[in-house]
C-alpha cells in the first residue's frame, strides 16, 4: 500500500465516531448515601423508609394452593356470616312469638276476671232497686249480705282471700295501723276496728288492711 492510499484510509477513520458503550435502561435503585447526598444538593429531606416503601409498586404473588385457602377462608367467613344472621332472625321470631303469647294469656286472664265480676254487677244493680221500692230496711240489709257473699265467692275463685284483722293481734306484713286507741277492754297492740278490709292473693300480701290498734290507757296520777 502507498503512502497516499495509507494516509486516505487513516482519514477516513479519523472521521468515523465511535459507537457509545451500551446503556442499562432498567432502573436501579438508589443507594441510601447517594440519595441522601442528592437531597443535601437539593435542598430537600430525604424522604423517610415509610414512604419509599408506599412509592415502590409492589407485587404480591400467591401459589394456588394458598389462592385455593383463600378462597376456602371466604367460603367459610360467609356461611358463618349467614348463619349468625340467620340466628339473630330466629330469636327476634321467638322474641316476637313469645310477647304475643304473653298478650293472649294477659287478655285471656283479663275475660276471665271480668266474666266472673260482671254477674256482681247484676246483683248490685237488683239491690239498688230493691231498697228504692221498699221500705222494709230489713229486706235491703239481706239484698246487701247476699251480695256480699256473691262478692266474696268470686274473690274466692280468683284464689283471693280476705285478711284476717278484727280481734287478731296487729301485724304489720298483714296490717297498716291508721291510728290507735287507747283501751282496757282488749290487750294492747288488738286490732280493734278495720277500716278498710286487706287482700291476699295466691297466699301473697295484695294489699294490707288498714285497722286501729289498741294502746294502753294513761294512767292517772294519784297523790297520796
Amino acid at each position: 500500500m502507498s503512502d497516499e492510499e495509507r494516509q486516505n484510509k487513516e482519514s477516513e477513520d479519523g472521521g468515523r465516531e465511535e459507537c457509545p458503550p451500551e446503556i442499562n435502561l432498567e432502573k436501579e435503585t438508589p443507594d441510601a448515601g447517594a440519595e441522601a447526598e442528592c437531597a443535601r444538593e437539593s435542598g430537600e429531606p430525604p424522604k423517610p423508609e415509610s414512604e419509599k416503601a408506599e412509592d415502590k409498586d409492589e407485587k404480591v404473588t400467591v401459589s394456588r394452593r394458598e389462592l385455593e385457602e383463600l378462597k376456602a377462608l371466604a367460603k367459610e367467613r360467609e356461611e358463618y356470616l349467614q348463619r349468625l344472621q340467620r340466628a339473630i332472625a330466629d330469636k327476634m321470631n321467638m322474641q316476637n312469638r313469645l310477647e304475643k303469647i304473653r298478650e293472649s294469656a294477659a287478655s285471656d286472664a283479663r275475660r276471665n276476671i271480668a266474666r266472673k265480676i260482671v254477674p256482681l254487677a247484676d246483683s248490685l244493680t237488683r239491690a239498688l232497686e230493691n231498697s228504692r221500692n221498699t221500705q222494709d230496711i230489713k229486706a235491703v240489709i239481706e239484698g246487701l249480705e247476699m251480695t256480699e257473699k256473691e262478692f266474696y265467692d268470686i274473690m274466692d275463685t280468683l284464689s283471693i282471700k280476705p285478711v284476717k284483722a278484727q280481734g287478731e293481734q296487729f301485724d304489720h306484713n298483714y296490717h297498716e295501723a291508721v291510728y290507735q286507741q287507747p283501751t282496757e277492754e282488749v290487750e294492747p297492740n288488738t286490732v280493734v276496728s278495720e277500716l278498710k278490709k286487706g287482700f291476699l292473693i295466691d297466699g301473697k300480701l295484695l294489699r294490707p288492711s288498714q285497722v286501729v290498734v289498741a294502746t294502753s290507757p294513761p294512767r292517772e296520777n294519784v297523790d297520796d
